[in-house]
């Protein structure tokens, strides 16, 4: 694939606090990251305001605006982890459909890189969808073929599912029944927005470990640090960006937090849900965690839920157990994305 001849952008700051501009950036990153998908669902413009408005202990984001003359034609965001995993920065970047093939998204990609660089960072890690028809790795669609075209190694491939919810009362009540004896001993607690302050170091624990313990394909990553104070922060940015967490653990008989399923419901969105982490500890498997928790959040979900909305999560495609219950669930396969990362 060539790369195209670059044409003269000029890449500025975004100011989230400026309406006018923070409503172009957002039309502009809206309509190209669903250009192509079906079932795509970008961050609302209240969701993103809130990541770029407040600071938080575990990463810092940065956006920027590509214009040609007076049109904004690309924007790009790149996150610093600021506690663990120090190699790296997170890249996003988009092009309007219109504008594309004329070198925008090539010239916000190297800006990006030179501030990655700048920051001592020495990898890039960066996303692209593609549909589910397509090749597992993205080859022949546009968005993973401009990453590999600049150098992008393809590293984890992600199924994107769909379920409708709410999902029958009476298949949750037979899957909570069936794993019920195998996890006798434990406690399932639910808790809905900010983690009990009696359980926020345990469960931060275990939420940290989901890049060592979930298959990570080629990415090289490190187990992430969720201390009370991070954990406290992105409460606050859930709030302002009009995001409830629904939650579900599994407490060992010692008092440790070893499974948890989320689930997020966005106020600004209302036609989606979105399955954040489900995880169990290596050591408390086998005793059927990751099920009963999720169905467990499910139906701690469908209590509060006041109208039909669509469920979307991710599953790396060598998950065979987190596809298997996802299965017994409902999920349907809509789309892929896959992980990207790029050594500087």
């Amino acid at each position: 694939m060539s790369v195209p001849r670059l044409e003269r952008v000029q890449i500025r700051p975004l100011d989230p606090t400026d309406d006018a501009r923070m409503d172009a950036w957002h039309a502009t990153y809206a309509v190209a990251h669903a250009y192509g998908l079906e079932h795509a669902a970008p961050w609302t413009r209240e969701e993103m305001r809130a990541q770029l408005l407040h600071p938080r202990a575990g990463e810092r984001v940065e956006a920027f605006a590509g214009y040609d003359g007076d049109a904004l034609v690309c924007t790009g965001m790149i996150t610093f982890p600021l506690m663990d995993n120090l190699h790296i920065a997170h890249v996003d970047l988009a092009t309007h459909p219109v504008h594309r093939r004329r070198g925008h998204g090539t010239a916000m990609l190297e800006h990006l890189a030179a501030l990655a660089v700048a920051d001592g960072r020495t990898t890039l890690n960066a996303d692209a969808e593609w549909p589910y028809s397509a090749p597992a790795d993205g080859s022949g669609t546009p968005n993973a073929d401009f990453l590999t075209a600049r150098g992008f190694a393809f590293s984890l491939g992600d199924v994107k599912r769909a379920l409708d919810v709410p999902v029958d009362d009476d298949l949750l009540a037979r899957l909570a029944a069936d794993v019920a004896p195998y996890h006798q001993g434990y406690e399932l607690r639910r808790f809905a927005g900010p983690v009990p302050e009696d359980i926020v170091t345990s469960f931060g624990s275990l939420v940290g470990s989901l890049m060592s313990e979930a298959p990570m394909g080629d990415l090289d990553l490190e187990p992430e640090v969720f201390d009370a104070t991070r954990i406290r922060d992105d409460e606050k940015v859930f709030e302002a960006s009009g995001r409830t967490k629904y939650t579900t653990v599994a407490i060992a008989p010692g008092g440790d937090v070893v499974a948890y399923s989320e689930l997020v419901v966005p106020s600004f969105d209302p036609g989606h849900v979105f399955q954040w982490g489900t995880l169990v500890r290596a050591e408390h498997r086998g005793h059927r965690l990751g099920l009963a928790t999720k169905v467990h959040n499910l139906q701690f979900l469908q209590q509060h839920l006041d109208h039909p909305r669509v469920l979307f999560t991710y599953n790396a495609e060598v998950n065979d157990h987190m596809i298997a219950v996802n299965e017994l669930l409902g999920f349907r396969p809509v789309e892929r994305l896959g992980e990207f990362q790029k050594e500087l």
